[in-house]
């Protein structure tokens, strides 16, 4: 196959790989300690204002449905940008087409959490544990679907390539679509788990691979 970007012969096995393109190149050391600066920094900015509002420590911010929307937003935009100004020019169209998925699997399936979350609150028949984890299951899973398909018509809305499938690598990798919605969830073993503590190091993680996609 052909890539239309980069017109390099590349490889595409959906069992093997989980990016649109996969191609042989490998970012240099610059590259990626450059991604991993800009996913750091989209994470830690709005990580640490939203700290000195709430007044507590960045490590113990209190995520509802926005904090966790802006906060993993913002380090996949900053490991994207950075990896699409530092990386070859031929593998931005890539780049941002990672960023894409990687910002639509954080935000679907949160906001299909919460409005499961939400139902629940109103529904007294439904505000119990085992619904909310079973709630939680289905927002995640399902939303992870929806965000799949309205990633690949964003980047590829004339259907020109192969779609960006999930794979089980895909929900090892962003496992913070469990996490965060765990935490939306208030469910007891997140929060005495204190989960929250390690989503700033996830969002960044989802950053620096859209950054280093090509």
């Amino acid at each position: 196959m052909i890539s239309p970007i980069s017109k390099n012969k590349v490889e595409y096995d959906i069992k093997t790989y989980s990016y649109r393109y996969h191609q042989k190149d490998k970012n240099d050391k610059k590259t990626k300690i450059s991604v991993a600066a800009g996913a750091a920094i989209g994470t830690l900015l709005p990580l640490a204002l939203f700290a000195k509002k709430q007044k507590v420590n960045p490590f113990k911010l209190h995520y509802g449905l926005k904090e966790l929307l802006i906060v993993s937003t913002a380090g996949i935009a900053g490991g994207t940008i950075a990896g699409m100004a530092v990386g070859k020019k031929e593998h931005r169209k890539q780049k941002l087409n990672e960023g894409v998925f990687q910002f639509m699997n954080s935000s679907v399936p949160a906001v299909l959490t919460a409005a499961i979350l939400a139902l629940s609150s109103k529904v007294k028949a439904l505000n119990n544990n085992s619904f909310k984890i079973a709630g939680t299951l289905l927002g995640v899973f399902a939303g992870m679907q929806v965000a799949a398909f309205l990633s690949n018509k964003i980047n590829d809305p004339q259907d020109k390539v192969p779609d960006r499938k999930l794979t089980l690598k895909d929900s090892v990798a962003n496992v913070d679509d469990v996490f965060g919605a765990l935490v939306l969830a208030k469910i007891p073993i997140a929060q005495k788990l204190h989960v929250e503590k390690i989503l700033p190091a996830i969002f960044a993680w989802c950053g620096y691979r859209a950054g280093n996609s090509n």
